[in-house]
């Protein structure tokens, strides 16, 4: 079962903002194909400063450029679980459309400790309508039942997967 824990750093800073896309984004942890821009993006090359000021340029359109900047999740499995990169882009991915939907979102994969982890980082406005991004208490334990919901559905596709294969597998030795 995945853990999402919402990393509470100081958040209401252009260089915090700019920092924590940096090292999401940062070569050695992750790599081009296990990252994925949710919302408006105008660029054809990820990077950090070029998603940083895509954030920038939404905030500044909608008048909203100091306060809270960002939203900073971090989705991890355990080392045993047996989980791809790609398949925690997918999930993490899943989990932004639902639980960010409007906002724009940095999702990466990170594969340098020996278990395999999400970061989730979102723009605090809306690209939808410019309204600031709020998580209360409830919304956390909400966004933790989320996560489990998402792992059960997951770990229920998998195994019927799994029955279907050894299915086809027992047919074929016959």
């Amino acid at each position: 079962m995945a853990i999402n824990k919402t990393i509470n750093k100081r958040t209401n800073s252009h260089g915090a903002m700019r920092n924590c896309i940096e090292y999401i984004l940062r070569e050695g942890k992750t790599e081009q194909h296990l990252v994925h821009i949710i919302g408006p993006y105008p660029y054809e090359k990820v990077n950090y400063d070029l998603v940083y000021q895509s954030f920038l340029a939404e905030k500044r359109l909608w008048g909203k450029d100091s306060g809270r900047m960002y939203s900073h999740n971090v989705i991890s499995w355990h080392k045993d679980e047996k989980i791809t990169p790609e398949q925690a882009l997918e999930f993490g991915i899943e989990f932004a459309e639902k639980w960010f939907a409007g906002f724009q979102t940095v999702v990466s994969v990170h594969k340098d400790k020996d278990h395999i982890h999400c970061h989730i980082v979102t723009n605090s406005v809306s690209y939808e309508n410019g309204k600031k991004l709020h998580n209360s208490r409830k919304d956390l334990e909400r966004m933790k039942q989320l996560t489990n919901r998402m792992c059960r559905e997951r770990d229920s596709l998998q195994r019927k997967k799994a029955s279907i294969l050894m299915a086809v597998r027992l047919r074929t030795e016959k």
